[in-house]
């Protein structure tokens, strides 16, 4: 049984200047990234995202007939498309919400299901890009109207796509490292299981992806002190969605555990990606996160080895 008397080793705090120099470490390895598959990637969904975008218009009569919803229910598919349509693009979910009813990803829409999606998205359609369904007469696109539109439309599902997947990349290569990391200093993997406050993992085992006290974890693991040390795997790219990323998701699931476990959890960000230094800085002295970095691991080691 763990003494809540006893002094733990205490996870690793830093300094503005170190902060600073490992987000421009974590920034330039962000960009090498991107140069090296991101431009590979973006190029070959272009073209799969163009073609999805052209059936949409070829579908609807250059859009003019979108508003029936017609298209829609005959093939579901080309919801996504339509809903780049709008400046800014309808989400999956405000799409569901406007439209009182699951129509974003559905396989199959009647009639009254299409109309209610097409309503929705032709209330949020850009006029810049679309001019010739504004005109006081609507009216059929000059084909260099058409070619912007489709070109924009293409690039706007293909730009979040990119993003979406070098993120899901980068976190899976995270966790990767960091499962390495603690199989080699004699932590054990085990099977998924819910952890409460009464149990879940025992000293020096370790788990995948499950929810501590009702929240999602990436990694978390039983020190071998009887604490607790849950990891998130965060990737961010831009300095703004760092605030997303880093201070409100991991921040409030770090406030979460510390109401649940107390003293026996510690919450750790690996990061890759862009940061702020603000938003580092707030992470650590106002959400208590141990601040860790993909590209250099040895603090969460020297932790581990420290946490007996």
């Amino acid at each position: 049984m763990m003494s809540y008397g006893r002094v733990f080793a205490l996870p690793p705090v830093w300094d503005d200047a170190r902060l600073d120099d490992d987000r421009r470490h974590s920034t330039a390895d962000f960009v090498a990234a991107w140069n090296a598959a991101g431009r590979e990637t973006y190029e070959t969904r272009l073209t799969a995202n163009r073609v999805s975008v052209e059936r949409l218009f070829d579908a609807t009569s250059d859009l003019l007939t979108l508003d029936d919803g017609s298209a829609l229910a005959a093939d579901p598919s080309l919801t996504r498309p339509a809903r780049f349509l709008g400046g800014p693009p309808v989400s999956e979910a405000n799409l569901d919400t406007l439209a009182e009813a699951k129509v974003a990803t559905r396989k199959r829409l009647d009639g009254g299901l299409g109309r209610q999606a097409a309503r929705v998205i032709v209330s949020a359609l850009d006029r810049p890009r679309l001019p010739w369904l504004f005109a006081s007469s609507p009216r059929p696109p000059t084909p260099v109207e058409r070619e912007v539109a489709i070109s924009w439309t293409a690039g706007l599902m293909t730009n979040q796509e990119v993003q979406t997947a070098l993120r899901g990349e980068s976190s899976t290569r995270q966790e990767v490292a960091v499962e390495r990391l603690l199989t080699q200093l004699g932590f054990t993997k085990v099977v998924v299981r819910s952890i409460e406050v009464t149990g879940g993992l025992n000293p020096g085992q370790f788990c995948r992806e499950t929810h501590v006290a009702g929240v999602k974890c990436d990694i978390p693991v039983g020190l071998k002190d009887g604490r607790y040390l849950f990891i998130e795997c965060k990737v961010s790219n831009s300095g703004t969605n760092s605030v997303k990323r880093l201070n409100r998701e991991c921040g409030g699931k770090a406030a979460h555990w510390q109401s649940q476990f107390g003293q026996r959890s510690v919450t750790a960000a690996v990061l890759a990606g862009v940061f702020k230094l603000k938003n580092l800085r707030d992470a650590q002295t106002v959400n208590g996160l141990t601040l860790l970095w993909e590209h250099d691991l040895s603090p969460l080691t020297s932790f581990l080895q420290a946490a007996v």
